[in-house]
């Protein structure tokens, strides 16, 4: 065997060594999770974040739609355009609601 070819203080070592790894294996299975979950936070920040920016860019987008709107119609006098334009605007806001 080889084990008997082997000096006893050695194979003690060798058997230390073996206990010792196995003792740490919990900390290095614990820090394995822990890093898990933290990149799992950071995936969801991070998507949060490009989602909150979309919202703004919808937002910005459906503002200047407005304004559009509300410049088209400034030399207007006929009611039924402002009405209209009133109206067009609701939908606006009616749709990033919906959005959010």
């Amino acid at each position: 065997m080889a084990a008997d070819s082997l000096p006893s203080d050695v194979v003690q070592a060798i058997a230390i060594s073996n206990a010792k790894s196995i003792g740490e294996q919990p900390a290095i299975l614990a820090n394995l999770a822990l890093a898990q979950q933290i990149f799992n936070q950071n995936m969801q920040q991070q998507i949060a974040l490009s989602q909150q920016q979309a919202m703004n860019q919808v937002q910005m987008a459906a503002a200047a739609k407005c304004v559009t709107i509300i410049e088209k119609a400034e030399g207007c006098k006929n009611q039924a355009a402002i009405d209209q334009m009133i109206k067009d605007i609701e939908k606006l806001m009616d749709i990033i609601k919906n959005l959010e």
